[in-house]
């Protein structure tokens, strides 16, 4: 079952034409994934009015009008207009990091790779027992109540070769599991962004320019080599498995 995040290539909003979807896609179907595997992922969700209406209009198969929200909100938060200007045409081509301050509101601890890893506050109690676990991966974000997050959002801008720990423990013994990462594909000709995720005890690849757009492709088959990693996606699976903070 691969659920709805059946979201392809570009796309018709209004008279604006959606043009280098990839990395917006490959996010959007990853989160969706996410919220419809994990209840406290769709709960951490619900509690942004944005996110949630994202949310609702991928269950009801309304991909463009998801697409055009998530970037109506991108340009409210940024207090300019970048994507809905009068053209016709929007380019989306960008980076994750493009996408990540809409989860702000529900970010309630952050680990900036540069800066943090030269002066971390040994005194918070978040960096120390949960964030500093993901800090070698790259920029974190806890997203979810300060004391329980339910998602961890690493910006790993190819900041390390090959794939990362499929689970990470922190120390007050939660375990957070892999749902998703966000890979690029590098050639000579092209950047392209695709969605590697967790589904149905078993790993799928997503391409938004593919047909069908999911290929089942287990981990030990894929070729490392052949992405660089973008963004981690860990949830927090402890209460799943009865563990509690």
């Amino acid at each position: 079952m691969l659920l709805k995040s059946l979201l392809s290539f570009g796309g018709q909003y209004c008279t604006h034409t959606f043009r280098n979807t990839c990395v917006l896609d490959s996010l959007l179907a990853g989160c969706h994934i996410a919220a419809n595997v994990h209840p406290n992922i769709r709960e951490l969700f619900m509690q942004d009015s944005t996110i949630n209406a994202v949310m609702i209009l991928l269950d009801s198969g309304k991909y463009v009008e998801a697409k055009a929200l998530w970037l109506i909100n991108l340009d409210l938060r940024a207090g300019r207009k970048k994507h809905f200007t009068e053209c016709d045409y929007i380019d989306i081509r960008g980076y994750v990091k493009d996408h990540l301050p809409n989860f702000l509101d529900l970010t309630y601890a952050k680990y900036d790779y540069e800066r943090d890893r030269r002066s971390p506050n040994p005194e918070d109690q978040v960096y120390c027992m949960t964030v500093s676990k993901f800090e070698a991966l790259g920029e974190v974000r806890a997203l979810g109540p300060r004391g329980n997050p339910q998602l961890i959002l690493v910006d790993v801008d190819a900041r390390i070769n090959g794939f990362p720990a499929l689970i990470i423990t922190d120390d007050y013994g939660r375990e957070f599991k892999l749902q998703f990462l966000l890979l690029g594909m590098i050639t000579a000709d092209s950047n392209h962004m695709v969605l590697y995720t967790s589904l149905n005890e078993g790993w799928w690849l997503y391409d938004d320019m593919k047909n069908p757009l999911f290929r089942a492709i287990e981990m030990e088959d894929i070729q490392p080599q052949d992405y660089v990693v973008y963004l981690a996606a860990y949830v927090n699976v402890s209460t799943k498995n009865g563990k509690q903070d």
